[in-house]
């Protein structure tokens, strides 16, 4: 019984009960007694029927880095709008897009994620397949739809965008050892230009 309780309570996060909660009230648009009990029984039911895998990582977040890589995000989004405005009212023909597979060095699945959130938050570009690293043996990748793409140069251009954003994450998010050992996969791939600098 003991051995159940702990079991259960190994399955409960307290910060993704209380979203759940906050959710659960949004939802509803009434914060009364009633909906934080409600809430708090669906998400602990939630949380114990279908509990989410751990994601094993050490994250080392830099604050400095995180506003680098925002402002980067915002750029990138700004322009890529442009571009995806200009092909929508361009004369001619429409334009051809490419799915291109990138793969990625990072060997987090943490990391591969947040790569693909970034890159399909910008106009023009829709992560239609993710390789976790921990289902590939550390190598991870993703599929691009790529608007506008219908070249070899617009297909590695695609290509050294995400390995960009992955670079710029991993500055951003890992621990020491982490970072290490995403330049010796970028090494082994031949992908070292695009990930440089031996300090994260």
């Amino acid at each position: 019984m003991i051995d159940r309780v702990l079991s259960l309570r190994g399955r409960v996060s307290l910060p993704v009960l209380v979203w759940l909660v906050v959710l659960w009230l949004l939802l509803w648009g009434d914060l009364s007694w009633a909906n934080v009990l409600s809430g708090t029984l669906v998400g602990l039911l939630v949380t114990v029927v279908l509990p989410l895998p751990p994601v094993p990582s050490r994250l080392r977040v830099r604050p400095v880095r995180v506003l680098l890589l925002l402002g980067r995000f915002l750029v990138d989004l700004f322009a890529a709008s442009a571009q995806v405005a200009w092909l929508a009212v361009r004369p001619g023909p429409q334009p051809r897009s490419s799915v291109v597979r990138i793969p990625l060095h990072s060997g987090s699945d943490l990391v591969v994620t947040m790569t693909a959130e970034l890159v399909s938050l910008v106009p023009g570009s829709v992560v239609v397949e993710i390789g976790a690293p921990s289902a590939l043996g550390g190598q991870g990748s993703i599929y691009i739809h790529a608007l506008g793409v219908d070249s070899a140069q617009g297909r590695e251009r695609t290509r050294r965008t995400v390995l960009l954003t992955e670079r710029r994450i991993m500055r951003t998010v890992a621990a020491p050892q982490d970072y290490a050992e995403y330049l010796e996969r970028c090494r082994a791939d031949g992908s070292d230009a695009l990930c440089g600098g031996n300090r994260p």
